[in-house]
């Protein structure tokens, strides 16, 4: 007969079991990351390439780590994992300095004691590939004159980079592509984290993230947005259109998502390994135009996939962590990265967070990975760049130890400046401003203000854009304001 103490002594054994089983998600390492940018133009980068080469050599790659280490102190353990990100491996990297340049990041890894991520670029750097390029089936269009575009515009800073012409992701010679080239990185990668996991060091290996922001963008003569050679394969036409031109692109991007993951796994890389990377938070307080147009057809439901996991550019703008939480948990939570981030806006504009804030969003919240950008960028030249500070500053290296110590992470609000609450008043006053212009006689007091608002966002001195509008509104409805 089974006693009351054993009784309970088996109850007690098989809470605990049940419990450890419900909670074995948290045995998964997180990662710190910081991305080392190799030589593709048009990024800002750490180091520059060798003549000829793309890649770095391992000797950059080392010094970036040593530099990181150094400034931190400490690589964490097998829960809480310092790393790095090598990339964007983009199609115009040839395919033998793909491969020593992803054996010599795993090479890095494993002497340092840190882990590392591979970054690819999907389809932004294939301006080299003169076997796809020349062909203009390829080739992205802006409307059903099917003529092909010139070159992909980035709005990455006050002037818009110009990029290779946007791909057509869905012709059959990029899709052949794409399935070649994840088979050559998945070959490579597939042998080496099988040499990590027989030296009992599997957890070196943070992910591969398939993608970098992937979007089918705007032509950079017109700022038109693409998509129409796309649709042109989906068997759509000037006489025949899509009923909704903008679902049918975004079913575009989301099958080109799941072809690169796909066809890495079939390369031998573990689902639960490969990230995507999209980008469909705004960047700036201006988003007057549609949801998928200002998302370049890649809304958050694109990053939902059979064969890979979700990942988000992370910068803090508006309710950018706001609208990942709410997309996770409409997905079920599950794991998932910030491929691309710092704490601050890609504008200048300052998050109002703490470092230790920035990071609890993601990492109290499911992240899997935390990829930091910025870190050495430009070097001693751009030292004191806001990017630079954001990334390198005292506050955030304390933020980066508590993490990899594995302590608590304590989220806490804005302090001083807040971009939520700037972009509240901007809101109100592109709501309130017409009406008020209508039935007031004070026009010609408001509208220097406004210019003035313009010039300040244009010179990035947020904090005065956000005094200057607390100045309409207080005059364009004081009885809210009082």
């Amino acid at each position: 007969m089974i006693t009351n103490n054993l009784l309970a002594c088996i109850t007690a054994l098989t809470s605990a079991g049940t419990l450890l089983a419900a909670d074995s998600s948290l045995a998964e390492t997180q990662y710190l990351s910081f991305q080392v940018q190799t030589g593709l133009p048009g990024y800002a980068s750490q180091f520059h390439p060798e003549p000829g080469h793309f890649s770095l050599t391992k000797a950059q790659l080392e010094e970036f780590v040593h530099s990181v280490v150094k400034a931190i102190g400490m690589t964490g353990d097998a829960r809480h994992k310092l790393a790095f990100a090598v990339g964007p491996l983009c199609f115009d990297m040839p395919d033998d300095e793909t491969r020593q340049f992803i054996r010599d990041s795993f090479a890095v890894a494993q002497e340092n004691d840190l882990a590392v991520a591979l970054h690819l670029d999907d389809s932004m750097g294939w301006g080299a590939r003169k076997d796809l390029i020349s062909n203009p089936d390829n080739i992205e269009t802006a409307d059903w004159q099917q003529i092909p575009n010139t070159g992909r515009r980035m709005d990455w800073s006050r002037t818009p980079t110009k990029f290779a012409p946007q791909m057509c992701f869905n012709s059959p010679a990029i899709q052949a592509a794409v399935k070649e080239r994840a088979a050559l990185i998945g070959a490579v990668v597939k042998k080496e984290t099988d040499a990590l996991v027989a030296a009992g060091k599997a957890h070196l290996f943070a992910g591969l993230i398939a993608g970098w922001e992937t979007m089918i963008g705007r032509d950079f003569e017109t700022d038109h947005p693409l998509g129409y050679r796309a649709l042109s394969h989906r068997a759509f036409s000037e006489s025949n259109p899509p009923k909704v031109p903008d679902l049918e692109r975004i079913e575009v991007v989301h099958e080109f998502i799941e072809l690169w993951a796909s066809s890495l796994h079939a390369a031998g890389i573990d689902h639960e390994k490969i990230f995507c990377h999209i980008a469909f938070t705004p960047q700036g307080l201006d988003h007057n135009e549609t949801a998928p147009t200002t998302s370049h057809f890649s809304p958050p439901e694109v990053a939902f996939g059979s064969s890979y996991r979700p990942g988000f550019s992370t910068y803090p703008e508006g309710n950018a962590f706001k609208e990942i939480h709410v997309s996770l948990a409409a997905h079920g939570s599950p794991g998932w990265i910030s491929a691309e981030g710092a704490n601050v806006s890609p504008t200048g504009m300052p998050s109002g967070l703490t470092m230790e804030t920035y990071l609890g969003r993601m990492f109290n919240h499911g992240a899997v990975i935390t990829n930091v950008f910025a870190w050495g960028i430009g070097g001693e030249a751009m030292r004191g760049h806001f990017f630079r500070r954001a990334a390198e500053d005292p506050e955030p290296l304390a933020a980066y130890a508590k993490f990899l110590r594995g302590e608590p992470l304590v989220e806490s609000g804005p302090t001083g400046f807040s971009p939520e609450v700037l972009q509240a008043k901007m809101q109100r006053i592109q709501q309130e401003l017409p009406t008020w212009l209508q039935s007031s006689e004070q026009q010609s007091q408001v509208m220097p203000m406004m210019t003035r608002i313009k010039t300040l966002m244009k010179d990035k001195q947020w904090q005065e854009v956000d005094k200057a509008a607390d100045e309409i509104l207080l005059l364009i409805s004081p009885s809210k304001d009082k």
